[in-house]
C-alpha cells in the first residue's frame, strides 16, 4: 500500500480536474489487476468559488434591503438558496455560473451476482488555506449553519419588504451577516490557494481501497459482489460516488495517520459497522458518509483527520492503512452476515489481525 500511497503523490497538484489529476487516473488504471476502465466526467469543481459568492449574496443582499427591500430581498434569497442546497452536496443554481471541466472516475465493472459492494475512494489531492488548519478545523462550523444565517438575513430582508422597520431587525441581521462576510474571507483565501500533497488525504485511502478490492477479490463474499470507483474531483464532489452506487457504498477516507473509525447512515450498515469496529477495537467516530452507506477513515485523538489540507501531508502510517485494511474486511464481514445469515467458516476478519 505504500507503494501505491508514492505512486500516487508523484503526480504532484492534482487537484480537482487538473492534467495532473487525469495523469493520476491512467496510471491508477493500469494498478487493477482486474477489468477496469476510465470514464470522463463533466463537472463544475469551483466549490469554494461558489461558496464565496453565495455568502457575498447573502450578506449584500441584507445590507442591500435596508434601502432597496425588494432587491435585497431578491439578491438574499438567491444566495441562501445556493448555500442551502451546496451544504446537502447537490449542484446549486450559482455553480451554474462556473464552466464545466473534465475530470476521470476509474471504476470496474459490478458483477452480475449477488448485491453490489462499491468500494469508493477520491484519488485528488484538496485544497489548502488558512481556514483548513489545524487549528480552525477543529472549530469550523456545523454543516448546515451558513444555510441558517443565509435563510435568517432573508427573512429580516422578506420582513422589510413587509414594512417592518423595528430597532431589532437590524440586531437580528448582524450575527449572521458577520459570519457570513467571515466565511466569505474564508473561502477566498482557499479558492485562491495551492493544492496539498495529498499522502494522507487521500492516496492513502486509495490504497487501501485498491487492496481491499483485491483481497475481496481473491476470496469473494458469499453475498456482496465487490467493485472498485476511483473518483475524481472527489473533494468539489462529495456526491460524486451517489450515481453508481446500486447496493452498498463503502467509502473509504483518509487512512494513513491516527486510529480507524467507521460511520454509517443505513440502520443495518451501522448495526454491522459497530460489531466491526467492537470486534477491532476501532472507534465510530468520524464524517458519516454522504451516500447512505459506510465510510471509514482514521482520526487522531482529537476525533479528526490528521494533516489534511496541509503543506506537510507527505507521510503516512503503513500500520494505520493495515489497521483501515482490517477494519474494512471486518465490516464486509458483517454486512454479509447480516444478509445471508452467519458465516460457515472462517472470515476475512479472522484471517487477518486486530487492528
Amino acid at each position: 500500500m505504500r507503494s501505491l500511497v508514492d505512486g500516487l503523490c508523484s503526480f504532484a497538484g492534482r487537484g480537482a480536474c487538473t492534467d495532473a489529476e487525469r495523469r493520476a487516473a491512467l496510471w491508477l488504471h493500469r494498478q487493477i489487476a482486474a477489468e477496469a476502465f476510465v470514464e470522463t466526467r463533466w463537472v463544475r469543481p469551483q466549490r469554494w468559488a461558489v461558496k464565496a459568492l453565495g455568502c457575498l449574496l447573502a450578506a449584500a443582499g441584507g445590507l442591500l434591503a435596508v434601502a432597496v427591500p425588494a432587491v435585497g430581498l431578491a439578491v438574499a434569497a438567491l444566495g441562501a438558496l445556493s448555500l442551502a442546497i451546496e451544504a446537502v452536496g447537490r449542484v446549486g443554481p450559482l455553480r451554474l455560473l462556473f464552466p464545466r471541466r473534465a475530470t476521470q472516475h476509474v471504476l470496474t465493472a459490478v458483477p452480475t451476482g449477488g448485491v453490489p459492494l462499491v468500494i469508493a475512494a477520491a484519488y485528488d489531492a484538496p485544497k489548502r488555506g488558512l481556514a483548513l488548519n489545524k487549528r480552525r478545523r477543529r472549530r469550523r462550523l456545523p454543516r448546515g449553519t451558513l444555510a441558517a444565517c443565509g435563510a435568517l438575513v432573508t427573512a429580516t430582508a422578506a420582513a422589510r419588504v413587509a414594512g417592518v422597520e423595528a430597532p431589532w431587525l437590524g440586531a437580528v441581521q448582524l450575527a449572521p451577516t458577520v459570519a457570513l462576510l467571515g466565511t466569505l474571507a474564508a473561502a477566498v483565501d482557499v479558492a485562491l490557494s495551492g493544492w496539498a500533497p495529498g499522502a494522507n488525504d487521500s492516496a492513502s485511502g486509495v490504497a487501501v481501497a485498491l487492496t481491499l478490492f483485491e483481497e475481496l477479490s481473491r476470496e469473494p463474499p458469499r453475498t456482496l459482489a465487490p467493485a472498485l470507483l476511483l473518483v475524481g474531483a472527489g473533494h468539489a464532489e462529495p456526491r460524486a460516488a451517489d450515481d453508481y452506487v446500486d447496493g452498498v457504498l463503502l467509502e473509504l477516507g483518509p487512512c494513513g495517520l491516527g486510529r480507524p473509525a467507521v460511520r454509517a447512515r443505513h440502520p443495518q450498515a451501522e448495526a454491522a459497522a459497530a460489531r466491526a469496529a467492537e470486534a477491532l477495537g476501532a472507534g465510530t467516530r468520524g464524517a458519516r458518509p454522504a451516500a447512505a452507506g459506510v465510510r471509514i477513515a482514521c482520526l487522531d485523538e482529537r476525533g479528526i483527520v490528521p494533516r489534511v489540507h496541509q503543506e506537510d501531508d507527505t507521510e503516512v502510517d503503513e500500520a494505520a492503512m493495515e489497521a483501515a485494511l482490517d477494519l474494512a474486511l471486518g465490516v464486509v464481514d458483517a454486512l454479509d452476515a447480516e444478509l445471508c445469515g452467519p458465516p460457515a467458516g472462517p472470515s476475512n476478519a479472522a484471517s487477518v489481525g486486530p487492528a
